[in-house]
């Protein structure tokens, strides 16, 4: 079983073990830290990369994810949504994927914890991949860790993205548009 530190819209890095898995133990007791990938993501765009980050009340730091609040007084959902069809309208599999994800955007969850599990939950549904949580306190201590920090033992897989070149390290939502939900299942697979 592996425990999953939630990620917004999370890289290859964290999704593809999970698809390798059925069992998942959903770790949102951890601390929130900044830096990390639990309110922010990348987007590929013409520049190479950008940042979109959910912002979250003062005083959050070290509260575990499931317990930090996001901040909805500066219009950050709309720049999310904004730089999503910006930088993927044109690839072929946007139109699938937008109103899922405004339609989670609009439901405001109150936490980074929930909004996390709901980007996550959205992203299994469209590969059509369904894991059985279990509760921090469940299974082995030692099992492997996904997400957070990154693992130093991931090779990144390469793909054709909407810009020239390859940037490792995007949302996972940068394959799903770009290539749709089969070509995550053929790099699960391959590894």
């Amino acid at each position: 079983m592996i425990h999953v530190t939630p990620e917004y819209f999370p890289r290859l890095e964290t999704l593809l073990p999970l698809l390798q898995s059925e069992h998942a133990v959903w770790r949102s007791d951890r601390p929130f830290s900044r830096g990390a990938w639990q309110n922010r993501t990348r987007l590929r765009n013409a520049d190479g990369w950008q940042w979109i980050t959910v912002p979250v009340e003062h005083g959050q730091l070290g509260q575990s994810i499931e317990q930090t609040r996001i901040a909805y007084h500066d219009g950050w959902r709309k720049r999310h949504l904004k730089a999503l069809q910006y930088n993927y309208s044109t690839t072929p599999f946007h139109i699938h994927f937008a109103d899922g994800i405004q339609a989670l955007l609009d439901d405001k969850p109150t936490t980074l914890g929930a909004l996390n599990r709901g980007a996550l939950d959205l992203v299994l549904s469209w590969l059509k991949h369904e894991v059985e949580w279990a509760s921090p306190t469940s299974g082995n201590p030692d099992a492997p860790q996904i997400g957070g920090h990154g693992n130093a033992e991931f090779v990144h897989p390469e793909y054709r993205q909407n810009y020239d070149g390859f940037i490792p390290q995007m949302s996972c939502l940068d394959i799903l548009f770009n290539h749709g939900p089969a070509a995550i299942h053929e790099i699960a697979r391959s590894r």
